[in-house]
């Protein structure tokens, strides 16, 4: 792959603008930025649903220090490009870490209510129910019973957002967000994939801009995406053990047990005595470190892989993080290994995302019973009611003539759902069931 396609500032869907002061892809962060999408991140899960504690991470939180830990990811590699004299004519490293900065920002603005709940509940409710997907193809029906977030996130910025044209992303920032780049149909080992068939021309036209390299049903990985992901599994394991002192799930001294050795704070008594009514404290402390560490070690592993990585010979199944061999990635690697278990089936959070499951079953039932009836003239006496819901505008752009009007009008459906926050969901659940007002 080279770098002068792979930095492609064109836009996806409209043509490029010139801005005295902000570059292309400052002006794709700020137009994800201020979307309604992204505001939206703000009461959405990350791994703890429906919290009143303020300290504890959303969606938003989240993404905004995963876009932080991607631009100095992102510069570290543009300095790596500049040195090896394969950056283009006109940028510069900052310009890189903008871009891996972009798509970080978007790398969960298509996640479901509930976080990954969210997800396996949509993905539940299609196979129980996929009879009513029959007369779809294999690969629309496989968009569904697949459901991921990371589809979602690039449709929002293809399909949906403004005006339903998109938000009309640079080529480079779309790139760096192809964390899986094939569709759901794609046998990968795990449902996970980055675009719906609603997107497939657009990725092809995206691919051929890049310079992606087809693999035999899937494209290369472009090199930045590496970046974008590292900069998650980063971010997430860390910040995921934070929040678990937070939330009484880990011994307020966890953080400091587990990690003081490695960052060579086992001597440093400043730390280790302040009470455990401090331990906001002592983990920032901690916390800032790891991740200077860990940013500094995935540029490294990125340097080191680079040949593999540029001529798509490089794991696509494995990141870079799993590439440290006794750094402080595998540290913090094998250290949330080691409790995911606790982290993720304590009683309050099994409780909530049986919840969480039960609540989007329920809105797919109420929902997706009207859905065959958009595409003929069968009246019913919800029909109209499920139309306003979703969206009046949206239905009738559908032309009931295509013979893709159904996989259309469920997609429609899945855009609605995944879009909402975990409180909307919950009480617009709470509403359908009569129960609240």
């Amino acid at each position: 792959m080279d770098w002068t396609r792979l930095l492609d500032a064109s836009r996806y869907g409209s043509e490029s603008g010139g801005d005295r002061v902000r570059s292309p892809f400052q002006k794709d962060i700020d137009r994800i930025t201020f979307s309604d999408h992204f505001r939206r991140l703000a009461r959405k899960t990350q791994v703890h649903p429906l919290n009143e504690n303020d300290h504890i991470h959303s969606r938003l939180t989240h993404s905004l220090e995963v876009a932080s830990v991607g631009k100095s990811l992102g510069e570290l590699a543009g300095l790596f490009l500049e040195e090896r004299g394969e950056l283009p004519h006109g940028l510069q490293p900052r310009d890189v870490g903008e871009a891996v900065q972009g798509a970080c920002l978007a790398h969960d603005i298509g996640n479901p209510p509930f976080g990954h709940s969210g997800e396996e509940a949509i993905k539940a409710w299609f196979r129980q129910n996929r009879d009513g997907l029959n007369h779809l193809r294999p690969e629309q029906r496989s968009d569904f019973i697949k459901f991921d977030g990371n589809a979602m996130a690039v449709r929002v910025l293809l399909s949906t957002g403004f005006y339903k044209t998109g938000m009309s992303p640079t080529h480079a920032v779309l790139g760096a967000l192809l964390k899986y780049p094939w569709p759901s149909d794609f046998d990968a080992g795990k449902d996970k994939f980055s675009y719906f068939q609603t997107e497939a021309d657009a990725m092809a036209e995206v691919a051929e801009t890049l310079g992606l390299i087809p693999m035999d049903g899937r494209y290369s990985r472009p090199p930045l995406a590496y970046l974008t992901e590292a900069a998650d599994d980063i971010c997430y394991r860390i910040i995921d053990i934070e929040d678990g002192t937070e939330m009484g799930i880990l011994d307020p001294m966890f953080m400091y047990d587990r990690f003081a050795a490695a960052l060579g704070m086992d001597k440093d008594e400043k730390y280790a005595k302040l009470p455990d009514a401090h331990f906001r404290q002592r983990n920032s402390q901690i916390r800032a470190k790891l991740i200077h560490l860990a940013t500094e070690e995935i540029a490294g592993l990125f340097e080191t892989h680079y040949e593999a990585i540029m001529t798509g010979t490089f794991d696509v199944k494995s990141s870079l993080m799993e590439q440290s061999e006794g750094g402080i990635c595998r540290t913090i690697h094998d250290v949330y290994g080691s409790i995911t278990r606790t982290l993720f089936l304590s009683r309050r959070k099994a409780i909530l995302e049986l919840g969480a499951q039960n609540a989007i079953g329920r809105l797919l039932d109420q929902i997706m019973g009207e859905a065959h009836r958009f595409c003929t003239e069968e009246k019913s006496a919800n029909r109209d009611k499920v139309k306003i819901l979703i969206g009046d505008d949206i239905i009738d752009g559908i032309p009931t003539d295509r013979p893709d009007c159904h996989y259309r009008v469920v997609m429609a459906i899945v855009d609605y759902v995944s879009g909402m926050t975990d409180h909307y969901a919950t009480e617009l659940c709470r509403k359908l069931l009569g129960l609240g007002y």
